[in-house]
C-alpha cells in the first residue's frame, strides 16, 4: 500500500473512514475495511506456520511469517534444499498474481515478504518467485532490499501518525476510494500535484527548493531551477498553469490554424473494458448552423464489425469533405484497432486519419486554463457546458453500459447514450471557444 501511495496507507490507518466513496467502476457493494490485523491474530497464524514447517511439508499455502514486529502473508511456500533454523531444508516464497503487471507495489511486496521469509528461517534468501498462470519468474531482490530497508522507518512513522504527509493527486487517483477527500485536501493546501504534469518526483524536487504550493510556483523564477527537476519547456508550462490558477483566467500563448470544412463531425467513442469491445461511436454532425446527434451501436461483440462498417459508410456520404474533431489520441487509435481487427479497407482508415483534428493538445501548447486537469468534462464545465447528469463520467458510462449488456436495462443504455451525446456536444463548445480565442485566420 505504501508503494502504491503513502497517502493511501495513511488514510486507511488514520483517515475519516466515512469520507471514503466507492467509484462506480469498482465493483464492490461496500467500502473496504481498514486492512490492519491485531498482533494476537498474527502471532497465532505465525505459530501455525512454524508447526507446518517443522513437519517439513513440501508445499505450505497462505501462511504468515514474522520478524521484528514485521509480518507478511505468503501465497505459497515451497520446500528447497537449504539449511535453516528448522533443519536441513527451507522454504522459498511464491506469489500467484495472474496477469497483473509487474509494477513497483507488487515488486516491493515480494521484496518485503522475501526479506521476512529470510529472517524467519535464518537463511540468505535474495529472491522471490512470481507465478503467473503457466509462467514462473524468479525475481532477485539485491537492489530493492536497500530501498525497502530505507523506507521502513517512514512506513513506521505513517502508521504511528508521526509524519507530515500530503496527497499526491495524480491520474491514478480517479478510482481511489479517497479521491474526493484527497482532491479537496489538495485544493485546500494548493498542492503542487494539482498542476498537470507534476508528479511525486517533481513535487519532491520543487519542495526541496522551497516551492511548496501553486502560489510559490506562480511566483518562482524558473531560470534558477535546475534542468534536473524538469525541462525548461515543462517548467514554463508549470509556471503558466500555476499563474492561470492563481489569477483565475485563461492565458493565450499562440494562435492556431484550424482546418476549414462545411461539415464538422464531433466524435466520441466508448468501449466496454470489462467485455473488451467498442460499443458506441457517437457523432454530432454540424452543417453550418444545423446540428444533429447520431450514434452507432454495438450491443455485443458480434455487432462491433457492423458498427464500424456503418460508420465508414456514413462518412462516405460526405465525399472526403468533413473534419472529425475529437479529444485526445484515443479515437484515432480505436479506428485503427477496429480497421485492423476486421481487415477493413485502409482507405477508410486513411479517410478518418487525414480529416481528424485533436483538440486536447492545444491546451498544452497554445492556451492555459485555470484548471487542475484537462479532462473533457473539466474544460467544458469551465466554459459553461453542463452534462445532463453532472455526476456522470467515463467510468460511470462503462457501468451503465454493463447494466444494459448484462441485465438488458434499457434505462441504463439510454443514460449511457445520453452521456456520450453530451461528450460530443462538449466538443462543439470547446472547438468554438478555441476558434474565437486562438484562430489565426
Amino acid at each position: 500500500m505504501f508503494y502504491k501511495c503513502p497517502m493511501l496507507l495513511y488514510l486507511n490507518k488514520h483517515g475519516p473512514q466515512e469520507e471514503k466513496e466507492i467509484h462506480p467502476i469498482i465493483k464492490k457493494r461496500h467500502k473496504t475495511s481498514v486492512p490492519f490485523l491485531s498482533p494476537e491474530f498474527v502471532k497465532s497464524e505465525v505459530k501455525k506456520t512454524s508447526n507446518l514447517i517443522k513437519k517439513g511439508n513440501d508445499i505450505i499455502n497462505q501462511k504468515w511469517m514474522s520478524f521484528n514486529k514485521l509480518s507478511t502473508k505468503i501465497d505459497k511456500l515451497k520446500k528447497i534444499k537449504e539449511n535453516s533454523v528448522f533443519g536441513p531444508y527451507a522454504y522459498e516464497p511464491i506469489f500467484t498474481r495472474g496477469n497483473i503487471p509487474l509494477r513497483k507495489p507488487l515488486v516491493m511486496e515480494g521484496v518485503f515478504s522475501a526479506y521476512i521469509c529470510s529472517k524467519f528461517q535464518d537463511i540468505d534468501l535474495n529472491y522471490f518467485i512470481l507465478q503467473r498462470e503457466k509462467e514462473r519468474e524468479k525475481f532477485v531482490i539485491s537492489d530493492e532490499i536497500d530501498i525497502l530497508l530505507s523506507d521502513l522507518p517512514r512506513i513506521k512513522k505513517i502508521l504511528e501518525d508521526n509524519i507530515d504527509i500530503s496527497p499526491d493527486y495524480t491520474r491514478g487517483c480517479r478510482v481511489c476510494e479517497w479521491r474526493i477527500y484527497c482532491r479537496n485536501l489538495a485544493k485546500e493546501t494548493s498542492d503542487l500535484t494539482l498542476i498537470s504534469g507534476i508528479g511525486k518526483r517533481i513535487k519532491k524536487e520543487l519542495r526541496s527548493i522551497s516551492i511548496t504550493n501553486v502560489k510559490d510556483l506562480a511566483e518562482a523564477d524558473i531560470t534558477k531551477i535546475s534542468s534536473d527537476v524538469a525541462s525548461k519547456r515543462e517548467l514554463t508550462y508549470f509556471k503558466l498553469q500555476a499563474t492561470a490558477i492563481i489569477e483565475k483566467k485563461d492565458i493565450i500563448r499562440n494562435k492556431v490554424s484550424f482546418p476549414k470544412s462545411k461539415i464538422e463531425l464531433f466524435v466520441d467513442i466508448e468501449g466496454s473494458s470489462h467485455h473488451n469491445f467498442i460499443w458506441i461511436i457517437g457523432c454530432f454532425i454540424r452543417d453550418e448552423d444545423k446540428a444533429e446527434y447520431r450514434s452507432f451501436l454495438a450491443n455485443s461483440p458480434k455487432e462491433e464489425e457492423k458498427m464500424i462498417i456503418s460508420f465508414y459508410e456514413f462518412l462516405s456520404e460526405f465525399k472526403d469533405k468533413f473534419i472529425i474533431y475529437h479529444w485526445s489520441s484515443a479515437e484515432p487509435q480505436y479506428f485503427k484497432q477496429l480497421t485492423e481487427k476486421y481487415n477493413l479497407s485502409s482507405n477508410d482508415l486513411s479517410n478518418v486519419t487525414k480529416n481528424s483534428f485533436d483538440l486536447f493538445p492545444i491546451f498544452k501548447e497554445n492556451i492555459i486554463l485555470p484548471l487542475y486537469s484537462y479532462t473533457l468534462k473539466e474544460v467544458a464545465n469551465w466554459l459553461g457546458f453542463q452534462w445532463h447528469d453532472p455526476l456522470s463520467d467515463g467510468a460511470t458510462s462503462i457501468v451503465l453500459f454493463d447494466k444494459w449488456y448484462i441485465e438488458r436495462n434499457k434505462k441504463a443504455l439510454q443514460k449511457a447514450i445520453s452521456y456520450n451525446s453530451d461528450d460530443c456536444r462538449a466538443l462543439i463548445i470547446i472547438k468554438d471557444y478555441l476558434i474565437k480565442n486562438l484562430s489565426s485566420d
